[in-house]
């Protein structure tokens, strides 16, 4: 059977056409050959003998199913693995605690993580640590020379690694440095499947760690719908001769826990890797807030992008193929603000495709060596539709746990629609689920709705009308707000803000935005003008990265959008409009407990099936449209 990548396109309801679908929730890659140049050469992945849940009737193979115990559960987990050929991972009863990373004895397992499942390391980075390094001067430090002698007798050769390890020895009398095991973990087998689980790290810093995966020697794996967040070293590692692995749908990033090293991704310990192994495909995954550099650096391997999502502005250098290394890149997307995408250095052959979509580069890169192929069948998604697919789907996302599927529940996902369309009201409210009590749409007395039209690629649009033309300066009469409100109990805290924007023919309009959460006023863009409608591109994308700035907040919080500058042109309405589409409101939500789940507020006025894919009319089933389940005939 063919693995295509794209296996059904729908024609959209606005003027382009739109993929809904590119997941294929079954193994394909590298990982599902055994040869990295013979297409013949297949290889069967089934990791403990299925890989979906609920397990198939019938199933005779031996599964597990674990809850937290609030303690360390690495033994626990460790057992399982070992006598078990299916551990499934239930976070009913809250985060799975582990104090070192986990090994495994032999493979042919599949990992499954339900009901928003997650690991979690634990020890971590406090904020007295922080403060040491920080008066130590230890960002500031060499990373390549200088270092000493540790208190426990142990010689290290980096100022930076030396003095941070150093001082957390002082700081918590551990000799043993027994934390810097502080990775999920160690992967060296063959045939293993894990899904669906969210990986939380100590947060990353330079003491030469564990990373949250270490895939060292492990062949033929698939790693899918995960989030890796604040590994100390990495987030996921695959060195040491690994080989024929897949990583899909998966996000990558890092928080306000991490202080140095975000270095996410790295293929290949060391320039004398052995040659021939490494051979890896990265699809559908997302680099995201915080990732700084390795995304991936790749030695020796065959390294295959697929449709990859990159947001993480600022980040030092994201995709960077090295000594031996031949990358085949296709169908990416990097998202405004990421301007060092792509350094080729020391490898032996770049395929760069003409389908990358580089949002800070006026040219691509160059191709060169001899032409990068991957020995399986595939099919690119238009790198266009790569930003919607991948922060849709990339995750834990998949519906998986008690009732899925079910009216009843929407898979706690976190995904709430706002109803953003073709309203004569001044108010939308939508979306009511188990965190939030409401996102509603308020215009000022200057602003009205007015009507809606098609962007193309962008899908409805709500345009806003300026009442007052002669408004020079942002003000509250002329702003458009989106609230959200939690409930009693529950904090937000926002991570990324984004939305479209384009003027209606007119020559002037500009934007204020800002964020309102416990902070108070957080400004994000002053003076801003979106492009005309009738451009190439009738759009300005506006995306704010605000993890560091933003305050969890019980109650309410806001984007703020002013309107001002706007004029009239021969007396016609449509000169002093601004329309709008795409408003995203991405964070975490988190309880009294602690326990934090991933939330994605997003107005777009499309349809969703229960797993936070973009669908069409076509599609039969429960269905999330305008914050509200509904069944399509």
């Amino acid at each position: 059977m063919k693995k295509n990548l794209l296996t059904t396109l729908f024609l959209a309801v606005s003027l382009s056409a739109f993929a809904t679908d590119y997941d294929l929730n079954e193994p394909f890659g590298f990982c599902t050959v055994s040869s990295r140049t013979d297409a013949t050469s297949k290889y069967s992945i089934t990791g403990g003998g299925c890989y979906t849940y609920p397990v198939p009737d019938g199933f005779t193979g031996k599964v597990i199913t674990l809850k937290s115990n609030g303690q360390d559960m690495k033994s626990t987990i460790q057992n399982a693995i070992k006598n078990y050929d299916v551990v499934i991972l239930d976070g009913t009863d809250g985060d799975f605690i582990v104090s070192e990373s986990i090994g495994f004895e032999r493979g042919g397992k599949t990992i499954i993580g339900i009901n928003n499942a997650r690991l979690c390391t634990k020890w971590y980075v406090t904020d007295e640590i922080k403060a040491a390094l920080d008066e130590a001067g230890v960002p500031s430090m060499s990373t390549s020379g200088g270092g000493g002698k540790l208190p426990n007798g142990t010689n290290v050769s980096e100022e930076a690694e030396y003095n941070t390890r150093r001082i957390i020895i002082e700081m918590t009398g551990d000799n043993n440095e027994s934390y810097r095991k502080s990775g999920i973990f160690s992967l060296n087998k063959e045939n293993v499947i894990i899904r669906n689980i969210t990986f939380v790290g100590p947060g990353s810093i330079d003491v030469g760690g564990y990373d949250l995966i270490s895939a060292t020697g492990a062949k033929h794996c698939w790693i899918d719908h995960c989030v890796f967040m604040d590994g100390m070293d990495g987030n996921f590692d695959i060195t040491q001769s690994a080989d024929f692995n897949t990583v899909s749908w998966c996000i990558f990033r890092y928080t306000s826990r991490s202080y140095m090293h975000q270095n996410t991704n790295l293929i290949g310990s060391s320039d004398s890797e052995a040659k021939g192994y490494l051979n890896t495909t990265f699809a559908f995954n997302w680099w995201s807030t915080g990732c700084k550099q390795r995304m991936p650096m790749g030695r020796v391997g065959k390294i295959h992008m697929l449709n990859n999502y990159y947001s993480c502005s600022g980040a030092s250098l994201c995709m960077n193929p090295r000594i031996n290394s031949e990358f085949l890149v296709e169908g990416n997307n990097f998202a405004t603000g990421v301007k060092n995408y792509y350094r080729s250095n020391d490898a032996t052959a770049v395929t760069w495709a003409d389908d990358n979509i580089v949002k800070e580069a006026s040219t691509q890169p160059s191709s060169f060596g001899t032409t990068v192929t991957v020995p399986y069948t595939y099919t690119v998604a238009p790198a266009t539709d790569v930003p919607d697919a991948v922060q849709n789907g990339a995750g834990a996302t998949l519906p998986y746990g008690e009732n899925s599927g079910s009216e009843e529940t929407t898979g706690k996902t976190g995904s709430i629609l706002w109803a953003m369309s073709s309203n004569t009201d001044a108010e939308v409210s939508s979306a009511i689920n188990d965190f939030i009590t409401s996102t509603t749409m308020t215009l000022g007395s200057e602003l009205e709705l007015d009507g809606t039209q098609n962007i193309s690629g962008v899908g409805t649009e709500t345009k806003i009308k300026q009442k007052n033309v002669n408004a020079t300066s942002a003000t509250n009469d002329n702003a458009i707000t989106f609230t959200l409100t939690t409930k009693s109990g529950f904090k937000f805290k926002a991570t990324e803000l984004s939305f479209y924007a384009t003027r209606m023919g007119t020559d002037r309009g500009k934007l204020d935005v800002k964020w309102v959460d416990g902070n108070g006023e957080l400004p994000l863009a002053n003076g801003v003008t979106p492009a005309r409608n009738n451009a190439s591109t009738p759009y300005t994308t506006y995306t704010y990265n605000v993890e560091n700035e933003s305050k969890a907040t019980e109650g309410t919080c806001s984007l703020v959008i002013n309107i001002y500058e706007l004029s009239f042109n021969n007396g016609d309405d449509n000169f002093k409009d601004i329309g709008f589409a795409n408003i995203l409101i991405k964070g975490s939500i988190t309880d009294a407990t602690g326990i934090t789940t991933p939330v994605v507020v997003k107005g777009d006025g499309n349809i969703y099936n229960l797993r936070g894919q973009r669908v069409t009319e076509s599609y039969k089933g429960i269905v999330i449209k305008n914050g509200k389940k509904m069944i399509q005939k």
